[in-house]
C-alpha cells in the first residue's frame, strides 16, 4: 500500500514555481535604497609596478634607516658658522693693523716759531727757513746750524744741525699734524768738496737735530750744510709719509781754525 497523494500540493508547488507574470499582475517594487559602505580609513595606493619610488615620497613613511640617511645630509648645512668666524677674525685683524699703525706714527713736531732759528746756540753759524705748501695744509721749516767761531787745529769740532717747524696749518681736522725724519746731513767746503756727514741724531721733542764731527786744517774756512728730511702726515688714525724736502744750502759764517 503506499501513500496517498495529495493533488492539493502537487498543484500549489506548480503554481508557486510558475513566474509572476503568468500569475496576473505583479506586485509594485520597491525603490532600491543605496548602499552606503562604512567608513574606513583611505587605503594606501601601492607603487604601480614600472614607477619611481621617488613619485611615492609624500605616501611613503621613510624608515628609520632612511631618517639616520637624511639627518646625516643635512650635517654639512652648517657651514655657514664658518664663514661667520672668517668675517670676525677678518675685523679684528683690520683693527689691530690700524691701531698699530697709530701707534706707529711718528711724533707730530710742535710749531715753535722763530725761537731756534734765532737762537745763539742753535743758529750760531747760520739758518734757513722755507714753506712747503702740500694738500694737507701749509708748513714752514726752519734749519738752524750751530757751532764754535774759533777753533785749534787738530781739535774736534762739533756742529749741530738742528730741523723746527715754525708754524703749520692743516687743510682740515682729519690731519693730526707733521713729523719729520732726517735721512741725511752733511758738511761741505764752499768749493763743493765734501767734508762729513752726521754721525748721530737726536728728538729734542721741539724739533729733530743731526751732528756732525769733523776736525779742519789751520786757516779761515768757509763753510755750508746740506739737509734731508722726510715730512709724514700723522692724521687721527694712522700717517702716510707725504715728500722728501731736500734743503741744499745752508751757509755757515766763516770758521777760524788756529794752527
Amino acid at each position: 500500500m503506499g501513500a496517498p497523494v495529495s493533488p492539493d500540493s502537487d498543484s500549489t508547488k506548480d503554481e508557486t514555481a510558475k513566474p509572476s507574470s503568468q500569475q496576473g499582475t505583479s506586485p509594485a517594487k520597491e525603490p532600491a535604497q543605496p548602499v552606503v559602505a562604512p567608513a574606513s580609513e583611505p587605503a594606501k595606493e601601492a607603487p604601480k609596478d614600472g614607477a619611481w619610488k621617488e613619485d611615492y615620497d609624500d605616501m611613503i613613511e621613510p624608515s628609520e634607516e632612511e631618517k639616520a640617511q637624511a639627518a646625516q645630509e643635512d650635517l654639512p648645512k652648517k657651514k655657514p658658522k664658518k664663514k661667520h668666524w672668517v668675517g670676525i677674525m677678518t675685523v679684528i685683524v683690520i683693527i689691530v693693523v690700524l691701531l698699530l699703525w697709530t701707534l706707529l706714527s711718528p711724533k707730530v713736531l710742535s710749531p715753535q716759531g722763530m725761537t731756534y732759528v734765532d737762537s745763539a746756540k742753535y743758529a750760531r753759524l747760520g739758518n734757513y727757513t722755507g714753506t712747503r705748501d702740500i694738500w694737507t695744509g701749509d708748513v714752514e721749516w726752519g734749519v738752524s746750524v750751530g757751532g764754535p767761531d774759533l777753533m785749534v787745529a787738530g781739535t774736534p769740532i762739533e756742529i749741530n744741525v738742528l730741523i723746527t717747524k715754525i708754524s703749520e696749518g692743516p687743510s682740515n681736522f682729519f690731519f693730526r699734524g707733521l713729523g719729520i725724519s732726517i735721512t741725511n746731513c752733511s758738511l761741505w767746503d764752499s768749493n763743493g768738496t765734501f767734508i762729513a756727514k752726521f754721525s748721530s741724531l737726536q728728538d729734542l721733542g721741539f724739533g729733530k737735530m743731526a751732528t756732525i764731527n769733523t776736525t779742519l786744517p789751520a786757516g779761515i774756512h768757509d763753510l755750508y750744510v746740506s739737509a734731508r728730511f722726510t715730512e709724514y702726515e700723522v692724521m687721527r688714525l694712522g700717517f702716510i709719509p707725504l715728500e722728501s724736502v731736500v734743503v741744499e744750502q745752508v751757509s755757515l759764517f766763516p770758521l777760524v781754525v788756529y794752527p
